[in-house]
């Protein structure tokens, strides 16, 4: 599934980057994409501190609420 290599990918490059990639994901990236800064912070910190199993649940169940978000 896409949504599955996706959240690989964000995996790897936050194993590369660290800190430094999760905060431009809560403070830049995810904001500027009209995420809600909360939800953008909740993301990061997800993405820190999940196993991959977990992370690509909930990376399924963020992109699904997304799509259903009108804003």
């Amino acid at each position: 599934q896409v949504s599955h290599e996706i959240a690989n990918l964000l995996q790897v490059v936050a194993k590369a980057r660290g800190e430094q990639f999760y905060h431009f994901l809560a403070t830049s990236f995810l904001p500027s994409q009209g995420c809600p800064a909360d939800t953008a912070v909740d993301f990061a910190t997800k993405l820190r501190d999940l196993e991959i199993k977990h992370f690509r649940k909930y990376f399924t169940e963020f992109i699904r609420a997304s799509k259903a978000d009108p804003s």
